[in-house]
């Protein structure tokens, strides 16, 4: 099964585990039942904003369960999808993803701004007729820089970055061989330890 950690930010910019799920199956109705225990445990308290990678079981799942968050894509998993959307071997390549770099990242441009650079880029280097530039662009809201200025700590919450990392801290504590009992009493004696470890610092 695949372990989801709900991964968040508190006031020191610290990463902060909610929660944590197990799924059998990766699909809308397997996250959609996550999204409503999660959403439960919370006391029914949406987050502000939810930030996922752009799995179609998390896309249909996220407006079923959350009417207020903000949802928002994994900037990282989105640019790291470019090299195979634009093409490595051309011979502008490294160009073109420095001017991209350079608006995707920045904090203080503006939207208008971001905008007209994107539209210029995409016209620089023939991109404004690629479908998945197309489709990124429409969504621009839901994970540029620019566009996500609005939210509260949006600079610091802008990948899923912090919830793999939390992911791969949860590894070390499993066993291909072990049973589902032997890893929850993992998981509880790391969150004890975390606790620990947070109020000492």
């Amino acid at each position: 099964m695949s372990f989801t950690p709900f991964t968040g930010v508190d006031n020191h910019k610290r990463s902060v585990t909610f929660c944590g799920a197990l799924v059998a199956h990766e699909d809308a109705d397997s996250f959609k039942w996550v999204f409503t225990r999660f959403l439960g445990a919370m006391g029914g308290k949406e987050p502000k904003y939810i930030i996922t990678d752009q799995d179609a079981g998390i896309l249909k799942a996220v407006p079923l369960v959350f009417k207020t968050a903000r949802h928002r894509y994994c900037m990282w998993h989105i640019m790291n999808k470019v090299p195979s959307k634009y093409g490595m071997a051309r011979d502008d390549y490294s160009v073109f993803l420095k001017k991209l770099n350079a608006i995707i990242w920045d904090e203080d441009i503006e939207p208008a701004e971001f905008d007209t650079k994107w539209e210029e880029i995409g016209r620089e280097h023939n991109v404004n007729n690629i479908d998945w530039f197309q489709e990124m662009y429409a969504k621009r809201r839901q994970w540029v820089m620019a566009h996500c200025r609005d939210l509260d700590m949006g600079g610091v919450m802008r990948t899923t970055q912090r919830s793999e990392s939390e992911n791969s801290f949860f590894k070390r504590f499993e066993s291909k061989s072990g049973t589902l009992v032997e890893f929850t009493m993992r998981f509880d004696k790391r969150m004890d330890q975390r606790k620990t470890h947070t109020k000492t610092v």
